[in-house]
């Protein structure tokens, strides 16, 4: 008789971006090396030379039960090492970074610049498939656990990027946004009184976000404030903490995860 006393042992679903072009992202995706890494799924690009293929279609990498090694040292929502319980996906877009996050003492946000292609509208169809029928079968995925590399690693990644359209992949039925309305009361309420800093790391951890509650404007925080913005506020990832951050950061935890918002 089978058990029922089990769950999924996926959670996450984690959305890369390659930095390569289709040839040198399936190498390293697949070959052995000193420092090994893949995923489950390989998404093109179009108009990709090193492409093989007139139409795009999905590379599986690596079945979906078992383990990819996409994630590296990561957290979400106090949860560490992503690997274990985590979809991730690679999607082909030849972005390029100018200096080195992890020198958190010496780097601000503001002096690390990234240069990002535009997604193909093509290529972001067939990411949607992909994920909308990842969803159907592992259905413990919550939206606001839908994440991008740097969601989850705020001292290494900057990718999917602030091009990638995570916005329209909600208005697809897929991850988390906020409400307009609920991040406009928001505002209004913090530009009347604004929450103390210790009071926005908080909330920022509370969303998932790895972030120290040190009550000063750290790096740690920068990074933090910056890999949201990424996310839900990308025309401007500077990592400032603003009024707009705070009421998106509100907003979505009144609508993902309303229990964390008790004592803030």
């Amino acid at each position: 008789m089978p058990s029922a006393n089990y769950n999924s042992r996926v959670d996450y679903l984690v959305i890369h971006a390659t930095s390569e072009n289709f040839s040198e992202s399936l190498r390293l995706l697949t070959q052995p090396s000193t420092n090994p890494v893949s995923s489950h799924y390989l998404v093109p690009a179009p108009f990709d030379p090193t492409y093989p293929h007139s139409e795009l279609k999905i590379y599986q990498l690596v079945p979906e039960l078992d383990r990819a090694w996409h994630a590296g040292v990561s957290y979400w929502a106090g949860e560490t090492g992503l690997n274990d319980r985590s979809i991730g996906i690679e999607i082909v877009n030849e972005f390029k970074c100018i200096g080195k996050m992890g020198s958190i003492e010496d780097t601000a946000p503001a002096d690390f610049k990234c240069e990002f292609p535009v997604y193909d509208d093509d290529q972001i169809a067939l990411l949607i498939e992909l994920i909308s029928d990842i969803l159907d079968k592992f259905p413990s995925i919550n939206p606001i656990d839908v994440v991008g590399h740097s969601d989850i690693a705020i001292l290494r990644k900057s990718d999917p990027g602030p091009l990638f359209p995570w916005e329209q992949l909600y208005e697809a039925g897929i991850g988390a946004w906020y409400e307009p309305d609920t991040k406009a009361k928001y505002k209004q309420l913090f530009l009347n009184e604004a929450p103390s800093l210790h009071t926005v790391q908080n909330a920022l951890n509370r969303l998932g976000y790895q972030v120290e509650l040190s009550g000063s404007y750290d790096r740690s925080t920068q990074y933090a404030m910056r890999a949201m913005q990424l996310h839900f506020r990308p025309s401007d990832f500077s990592g400032v903490v603003d009024i707009d951050s705070m009421a998106i950061i509100w907003a979505l935890l009144e609508k993902y995860r309303p229990k964390e918002l008790i004592g803030l």
